[in-house]
This record gives structure tokens, C-alpha cells and sequence, in this order.
């Protein structure tokens, strides 16, 4: 196959890269909104939990720093790291925090984070 504007061979890892590129972005949206249920699914498909951003965000820091609950237990109880930390230092604790998110705090603080 080749490509339409420059006549030349496409690179078939090229697509292979964009398609893997789509799924993450889906996958950190997912924790993002609160997407518990197809989390759950992806996780169960063998995505790692600790799985992150190019920031360094996890799905439990993503999950947090939006103030969903039921999704952060869910990653938990599925070994996600409470105390894991993004390039900035920060963790689900203090982005939790940050936001006022008092159950999170809660739950994380139950999870063994450390202050």
C-alpha cells in the first residue's frame, strides 16, 4: 500500500502506533469520567492498573483528581498503588486533597496512603 501523497510504502506500525495511542487516550478518559464498569473490563483483558500517563499520572491519580469514588475503590481493590507518585511528585493523596475531595481522602487513607 503506499501512501497517496508522497507515492511511497506506508508504514504499516505506523497505524499500529496510532491504534494503540486511541486505546490509552480512551482508557485514561475512562478514569478520568468515571467509567468504572468498561475499566473493569479493560483491567480484567489484562491492562495493568498501574498503567500511566505520559505525565506520570495513574488511572487511581486521574480517578482522584476528578472526585470519582467509586472508580478509585474499584482500582484499589484491584491493587492500584495509593502511594505511586506522577512526575511531579504528586499523589492520589494529594490531588485528592487538593480538590476537596474528603471521601477520597478517606478511602485513600484506608488504602494505606501515606501523608
Amino acid at each position: 500500500m503506499s501512501n497517496h501523497r508522497s507515492g511511497k510504502p506506508e508504514n504499516p506500525g505506523n497505524k499500529q502506533d496510532e491504534d494503540a495511542v486511541a486505546f490509552l487516550q480512551g482508557l485514561f478518559e475512562l478514569a478520568r469520567n468515571g467509567g468504572t464498569g468498561p475499566l473493569n473490563v479493560m483491567l480484567d483483558a489484562g491492562v495493568p492498573v498501574d498503567i500511566r500517563t505520559s505525565a506520570g499520572d495513574s488511572l487511581l491519580m486521574l480517578a482522584c483528581r476528578n472526585g470519582h469514588k467509586d472508580t478509585a475503590e474499584m482500582l484499589l481493590e484491584r491493587g492500584a498503588d495509593p502511594n505511586a507518585c506522577n512526575h511531579q511528585s504528586e499523589t492520589p493523596l494529594m490531588v485528592a486533597t487538593i480538590a476537596e475531595h474528603t471521601e477520597l481522602v478517606d478511602c485513600l487513607l484506608e488504602a494505606g496512603a501515606e501523608q
